[in-house]
């Protein structure tokens, strides 16, 4: 795990007060949006006020991503070629169709790395799937390079596409959502959650999320700061889950210090995947700030 991404803000890329507002809130991550939040007639200046504000603004330990527009657009190309040099984080990449798609984009990133002082290979890549042929072609597009950090499901173009509709008991959305988990968890990399688009329905939010942590997901993509610490919550470890892990560890190094295999805790038996289950829980506390 090289860090949390239990919440992932979208920031429109038009706005300088909303980008600077990010820097306050308690999100692991940032998705400063050139794309569907920004108007045509302003992409341009969007992409510019980008590009100054990742060099100017200090973000602290949130992750800056930034969202081109497509290569198919005649803004996709120049979105990179302005962004890289500022150094964010990481690209998102929108409607990832194929892994074609993903390695467009990193020519043109490696690119401009090699032409300036970035550092070649430090911009991430992230994709976007949402649409039908994403998920069919979803195992390359997760090993399509190793700049992928997180497949990012959207579903709201993912029903459009197939003519569905987003409801609250997410039946639609299980087989995407388990194709691109299993793909991430082959290519050793994350798997990202849709936003809930009712703001003010935070019972909604809350089941909506809680389907996709109960999957084993890593985070949730989030597009108002109310949303964050409900996100964040249930992307934690509770107490109860801190303790237990402690437990299952401390009891099973004693036992291997004794020569025995496997154990009980509390009634359950403990293996080595339960131990491993256990150190992955107290790493993400540990980032999390709740040891």
């Amino acid at each position: 795990m090289e860090r949390l991404r239990r919440t992932m803000l979208y920031v429109p890329g038009s706005s300088e007060k909303m980008i600077n507002k990010s820097t306050t809130l308690e999100v692991d991550s940032l998705i400063i949006d050139l794309e569907d939040a920004v108007a045509i007639t302003e992409k341009e200046n969007a992409r510019s006020l980008v590009a100054e504000m990742l060099l100017k603004v200090d973000f602290g330990e949130k992750e800056k991503n930034v969202r081109i527009n497509s290569l198919e657009t005649p803004f996709g190309e120049e979105d990179i070629r302005t962004i890289v040099p500022s150094k964010p984080d990481g690209i998102i990449i929108p409607k990832v169709n194929c892994a074609e798609d993903v390695r467009k984009v990193e020519r043109i990133v490696e690119e401009v790395e090699k032409s300036t002082t970035v550092e070649v290979g430090s911009i991430n890549l992230m994709a976007m799937i949402e649409t039908p042929q994403g998920i069919a072609n979803i195992d390359e597009i997760a090993s399509s390079s190793k700049r992928m950090k997180a497949l990012l499901f959207g579903a709201a173009d993912y029903t459009k596409e197939t003519r569905g509709r987003i409801t609250q008991e997410r039946l639609e959305a299980i087989y995407p959502l388990n194709r691109i988990l299993i793909a991430a968890r082959c290519a050793g990399i994350d798997a990202i959650d849709s936003p809930y688009f009712n703001v003010r329905d935070e019972e909604g939010l809350v089941k909506h999320t809680q389907f996709v942590v109960n999957m084993g997901y890593d985070g949730k993509s989030v597009i108002h700061p109310g949303q964050i610490a409900p996100v964040n919550k249930l992307f934690s470890p509770t107490e109860e889950e801190i303790a237990f892990a402690k437990k299952i560890i401390d009891a099973y190094e004693k036992a291997k210090a004794e020569g025995k295999g496997a154990i009980e805790v509390d009634g359950e038996l403990v293996e080595q995947l339960h131990v491993d289950n256990a150190k992955r829980v107290l790493l993400k506390a540990e980032k999390a700030g709740l040891l």
